[in-house]
C-alpha cells in the first residue's frame, strides 16, 4: 500500500514535518524518523527534498539522536546575515532535544554550511531551557518589521504557547503568552504562526494554529486568525478546524518562496499516533499530505483558512475522463483525482476483496466519509463536514490514502485507508471525471 504520489520514506517510521525551508532552489523538508523501526522512537530527523513540491528524493538522516536525547520537531530557517555566527547563508535548525526518560525537553540548534546535507549541533545547547518535561516544538521565522528571530513554543500540558524573541538563534528573550482560551482537548504541539494573504484584498493577517493530540475536533489541528506586531499575537476570529478527517496533523510551512498570490505552502504527516500503531507491519510506517497553498477568505464577519493542492502535483496527471458510477464495481488505478458535484446528493464507496470499504456522500449540504475495516476494526471511523458553497469536490485517491477539498478549498478532510487488491473499485450512483495518473511506479 506504498502511496504513488504522496511522500514516504523507503523504511522505518515517519510522522511530524520539521524543519520546512528553501534554499538555492531546493525545496527542504525534514520530518520525524526512527532509523531503526517503524515503530515511535529514537526520534531523528529524516530528510527529502524537491525541485517542485511534487517529487521528492530521499536524503540521509540529518539530525541524529545521540546521548540519550531525541530530537523532536522544530524549524529551519537560512541565517542570510550570519547573526547565529556560523556565517552567512547557513542553514540552522532549531528543535527540542528530548531526553530519553521523557523527563526534560529544551530548545536547541544545529548548523549547515552545505544546503542541509550536514549539520553540526551547537556546543551552547540549550539555548532555550525552562527545566521542563513538556517544552517542545520551536516554530522560528525572521521578522522583518521589529529586525529580529521570532519563536512560538509550547507548553505542552499546560496547553498554552509562549512567544520569543532573538536577535541571533542563541540568546532568547520572552515576548507575550498565546493563551488556550476555550481551546478544546488537551496537549497542544507543534505551533505554527505565519502572515497570510485575504482573498480578494491587499490585506495580511496572521494564522495561528496548533495541534491537540487527543479531545479536539477533527484531525485535531486547530486556528485563530488575527495580528501579530512582533511581540503579541491578538486574535480576532474563535478556534476553527483546518481539517475535518483524522489524519492531517503537525502540519507546519515553508515561510517562501511564495507564489503570486502571495500563498506559503503547509504540509502535515498523514497520521496520528491513535490510528498509526494499529496499521501492519510492512516495513515502513507514514507518509505526508500534499503540500497546500493557504490563503485566507472572508465568510461574513469571519476568516477562514483555505487551502488549494499546489498546482504543481497537478502535472501528475493527464487527461480528464468522465466516468459514470452503477451498481458495478468499476475497476479505478491506484492513484487518481476525482472530481464530483458540491451540491446535490451523490455517494459512491471504494472497497476491497478483504472487505473493507470507504463511503463517500453528499447530503443535505453535509459530506461524510466512513472508514470499516473488518481486519482492523480498531480503524473504523466515519468523518463529516458541512460544506460552505457548491464549488466542485476534489478527491485526491491514493493507494491507502484520501484528501478532499472542498468549499473552493474552505473545506478539507483527510483520511488513510487499507482498501487494496485486485478488486479496489468504484461503486456507486452518479457522474464524476477522473483523472488518471501519467507515470507512476
Amino acid at each position: 500500500m506504498r502511496p504513488h504520489y504522496h511522500y514516504a520514506p523507503a523504511a522505518n517510521w515517519l510522522s511530524d514535518p520539521n524543519g520546512l525551508v528553501w534554499q538555492d532552489g531546493e525545496w527542504h523538508m525534514f520530518y520525524q524518523y526512527n532509523p531503526f523501526g517503524e515503530e515511535w522512537g529514537h526520534m531523528s530527523w529524516g530528510h527529502a527534498v524537491s525541485r517542485d513540491l511534487a517529487q521528492w528524493q530521499e536524503l540521509p538522516v540529518a539530525l541524529a539522536e545521540e546521548d540519550e536525547t531525541m530530537i523532536f520537531s522544530g524549524s529551519a530557517v537560512v541565517d542570510h546575515a550570519g547573526s547565529a555566527g556560523f556565517g552567512p547563508g547557513a542553514m540552522i535548525a532549531v528543535y527540542t532535544g528530548a531526553r530519553t526518560d521523557r523527563a526534560h525537553q529544551f530548545q536547541c540548534i544545529a548548523a549547515s554550511t552545505d544546503r542541509g546535507r550536514t549539520f553540526r549541533k551547537f556546543a551552547g545547547n540549550p539555548v532555550l531551557d525552562r527545566t521542563m518535561a513538556d517544552f517542545r516544538d520551536p516554530s522560528v521565522f525572521w521578522h522583518e518589521a521589529t529586525g529580529q528571530w521570532i519563536m512560538v513554543v509550547v507548553l505542552s500540558d499546560e496547553n498554552r504557547a509562549l512567544v520569543y524573541g532573538s536577535p541571533d538563534l542563541k540568546t532568547w528573550h520572552e515576548l507575550s503568552e498565546i493563551a488556550r482560551d476555550g481551546a478544546p482537548g488537551h496537549l497542544w504541539e507543534c505551533p505554527f504562526l505565519i502572515e497570510l494573504p485575504v482573498e480578494g484584498t491587499d490585506e495580511t493577517r496572521w494564522l495561528f494554529k496548533v495541534d491537540v493530540l487527543s479531545g479536539a475536533p477533527g484531525s485535531g489541528s486547530l486556528y485563530r486568525v488575527g495580528h501579530f506586531d512582533g511581540t503579541r499575537f491578538v486574535a480576532e476570529t474563535e478556534w476553527q478546524i483546518a481539517d475535518h478527517g483524522d489524519e492531517f496533523y503537525a502540519a507546519i510551512g515553508w515561510t517562501g518562496p511564495r507564489d503570486d498570490m502571495g500563498r506559503p505552502v503547509w504540509i502535515g504527516w498523514m497520521g496520528n499516533h491513535a490510528v498509526q500503531k494499529h496499521l501492519p507491519q510492512q516495513s515502513w510506517r507514514g507518509a505526508m499530505s500534499l503540500p497546500r497553498r493557504l490563503s485566507l477568505r472572508r465568510d461574513g464577519t469571519a476568516l477562514k483558512l483555505v487551502q488549494a493542492i499546489e498546482p504543481a502535483c497537478r502535472a501528475l496527471f493527464g487527461q480528464a475522463e468522465a466516468m459514470m458510477l452503477s451498481d458495478g464495481c468499476r475497476p479505478l488505478p491506484r492513484a487518481a483525482v476525482l472530481e464530483l458535484p458540491g451540491r446535490g446528493a451523490w455517494q459512491f464507496t471504494l472497497e476491497d476483496d478483504a472487505g473493507r470499504t470507504l463511503h463517500v456522500a453528499l447530503a443535505a449540504g453535509e459530506l461524510s466519509v466512513g472508514r470499516s475495516d473488518p481486519v482492523t476494526p480498531q480503524l473504523n471511523r466515519t468523518s463529516a463536514m458541512a460544506l460552505r458553497s457548491d464549488a466542485p469536490v476534489e478527491i485526491w485517491l491514493d493507494s491507502g490514502r484520501i484528501e478532499i477539498v472542498a468549499g473552493g478549498g474552505a473545506d478539507c478532510l483527510t483520511l488513510q485507508h487499507r482498501c487494496a487488491g485486485e478488486a479496489y473499485g468504484l461503486r456507486g450512483e452518479g457522474n464524476l471525471t477522473v483523472r488518471y495518473p501519467v507515470a507512476m511506479a
